[in-house]
């Protein structure tokens, strides 16, 4: 396991095959960290590890119900089946690879079939958009080639990914760790809970382990309102992934 991060488990997750590990990490319209926080919040899995890395975690500390965590938490559901890693702050640019080796470290742990990152992509006419476009970014051949037999999404063709989730793509290949993201369009800097609640559609649909996403979407005004303390946070960290280009473009 990478020294970089220290992981704190209060219980070992009793998995079964095949075991998903989805990453919610802050980025374009918070799409990842709604649709893992929508996970977390209505029970569908719960906490059984923090992680640790004073080189590479901002000096921030997540309240949770009085107690001061990491922001940096680990969540299993035994109903669900799967394992969620979910980042309470934005992180910094210079841990994304760090982390991204973590990630794949502690999946090759759990032996786990598949990680699954979820992410947006901003595109000007968001507004006009009732249920925005979901894609797929593989990282590997044979992961492509069975993800264009499902009907699920659509192959996003050609473009670009930045951000976080960018390494890890390279670090889960290098790994021969199937890993790909759910790319949905979003808003760059507005909480977006509609696409996050695409992308949990489609997690459902690759998983086997439905998730009802009515709540999320009833929720969606609230959600904003909340969380926009992080989307401020998460803006402050997007130009220094890309340049100025937004986590996803063709």
């Amino acid at each position: 396991m990478d020294q970089d991060f220290e992981v704190e488990e209060s219980f070992v997750p009793n998995l079964r095959k095949p075991t998903y590990m989805i990453v919610g990490i802050p980025d374009a319209g918070l799409v990842g960290e709604i649709a893992t926080e929508y996970l977390i919040s209505k029970g569908i899995v719960d906490e059984f590890g923090q992680i640790y890395s004073r080189k590479h975690l901002p000096t921030i500390m997540h309240v949770d119900d009085g107690v001061a965590k990491s922001p940096l938490r680990l969540y299993y559901g035994k109903e669900s089946n799967l394992v969620v890693l979910h980042a309470w702050t934005a992180i910094p640019v210079n841990s994304a690879y760090p982390l991204a080796k973590f990630i794949s470290d502690y999946a090759t742990k759990l032996e786990v079939s598949a990680v699954i990152s979820i992410t947006g992509m901003p595109i000007p006419n968001r507004l006009e958009i009732e249920k925005p476009n979901a894609y797929w970014i593989a990282n590997s051949k044979e992961l492509a080639q069975e993800l264009s037999k499902l009907d699920i999404m659509q192959k996003f063709s050609q473009g670009y990914i930045s951000g976080p989730y960018a390494p890890i793509l390279f670090e889960t290949a290098r790994r021969k760790i199937n890993n790909f993201a759910v790319v949905v369009e979003s808003f760059l800097d507005i909480p977006d809970p509609e696409a996050s609640a695409v992308a949990l559609d489609i997690v459902s649909k690759y998983t086997g382990f439905t998730v009802d996403v009515s709540l999320l979407l009833q929720e969606a005004e609230e959600i904003r309102a909340r969380i926009k303390g992080l989307m401020e946070q998460t803006k402050r960290e997007l130009p220094t992934y890309a340049s100025g280009k937004p986590m996803t473009y063709a």
